[in-house]
């Protein structure tokens, strides 16, 4: 088989190789268009991101709570005790000899019941000399009211003198005077001898003995000391600032250890304790009492939802709250709010309550909620 030579041979060689570089020429084209597209696409790509960050870094991540899952209604309380409106001293009204004390410190007496006895034997004699001296006294008056009634009848007759008749009716008046006293007098030995005997003036129990049989009582001295268990009251101190508060509270309770008393608010003393700027307010027990002589806590509740004295923040001297619209940090001041105490406040319970990070920003900076 003959072969070609090296001169026949070129020609055709020369074609193949520029038949070679036309095919490829399209494809090198293709192939920096691509890359000159995805470098293109990575510029856009990284300039958005580098926005995105950049735009990142001027917002504070934030996270937020609605309102009406901070609202609370704050607890007050106040040193309160229990008092007895009857907590007397029972005492002698008459001078003698304690003969018998008929109780004993934790008896229940009723009204009524025997509680001494006092020698009575003199009180007694001056009953019956006081008896008997009104006796004479109506027996005197009896004969000058019928010498009286005779004077007339003579007067009229001309029978007596005008002296005669004038001196029997000062008799008359002398001895109805007379007659009203010695029943005065009556009426006193009576009293004086119904002392003998020293009653319970109400329902109570014996707290203390405080005679004894033998001793020599004069009016005045205490034969036992008596607390009434039905007509309580608590008495508790009440801030003047907390007084207006107090008086709306739906709920009063006098807490002792662990038992709960409800209460009814009955009066304000309207006098204020300089030395605690306080005043003295008294309550009633609703059903169950505690016993006279407690001591405990008045606990009530305001009736108006206050925020946590934690979410309050400062903000040119004003105290308030930061609240989070729609991407913009609002700071809402709430006045007469105090450092360190909840407040109450007056907003819709779906306001959202910047939380994390409300010390950092400021009114109006830009914000963007995290999850916490």
């Amino acid at each position: 088989m003959n072969k070609p030579s090296p001169a026949s041979a070129a020609p055709f060689l020369y074609r193949k190789v520029c038949h070679s570089e036309e095919n490829r020429a399209p494809r090198n084209v293709g192939h920096i268009l691509n890359l000159v597209t995805l470098l293109l696409a990575s510029l856009w790509l990284f300039g958005a991101t580098a926005s995105q960050a950049e735009t990142a870094q001027q917002t504070m991540p934030v996270t937020v709570v609605p309102l009406e899952s901070l609202l609370f209604h704050p607890a007050r309380e106040a040193p309160a005790t229990v008092v007895s409106l009857n907590d007397s001293l029972i005492s002698a009204e008459i001078a003698g000899k304690v003969e018998e004390v008929t109780r004993r410190p934790g008896d229940e007496v009723e009204e009524g019941d025997l509680l001494a006895r006092l020698d009575c034997s003199t009180y007694v004699i001056a009953r019956e000399r006081a008896a008997a001296a009104l006796e004479a006294a109506k027996a005197r008056f009896k004969y000058a009211r019928q010498r009286f009634k005779d004077a007339k009848k003579l007067v009229k007759a001309r029978n007596i003198s005008s002296d005669e008749f004038n001196q029997r009716s000062s008799e008359f008046n002398r001895l109805a005077a007379e007659l009203n006293v010695h029943q005065a007098d009556l009426e006193e030995s009576k009293w004086q001898e119904s002392r003998c005997t020293i009653k319970a003036p109400f329902d109570a129990v014996v707290t203390a003995r405080k005679a004894s049989r033998g001793d020599y009582a004069t009016p005045g001295t205490p034969m036992v000391r008596l607390v009434d268990l039905n007509n309580l009251e608590v008495s508790a101190q009440i801030q003047q600032q907390d007084i207006g508060e107090m008086e709306k509270a739906q709920a009063l309770e006098f807490r002792m250890e662990k038992q709960h008393f409800p209460l009814r608010l009955r009066a304000i003393v309207p006098m204020l304790e300089s030395r605690i700027r306080s005043y003295e307010a008294r309550y009633v027990f609703d059903k169950e009492k505690a016993p006279p002589g407690a001591a405990g806590r008045l606990y009530w509740e305001s009736p108006e939802p206050h925020v946590p004295a934690n979410f309050l923040v400062q903000r040119n001297g004003q105290l308030g709250l930061f609240l989070y619209d729609g991407g913009v940090a609002r700071f809402h001041a709430i006045p007469g709010a105090v450092q360190g105490l909840p407040t109450r406040v007056e907003l819709p319970p779906a306001t959202q309550v910047i939380d994390a990070g409300r010390y950092s920003v400021e009114d109006g900076d830009a914000v963007r909620i995290v999850e916490p």
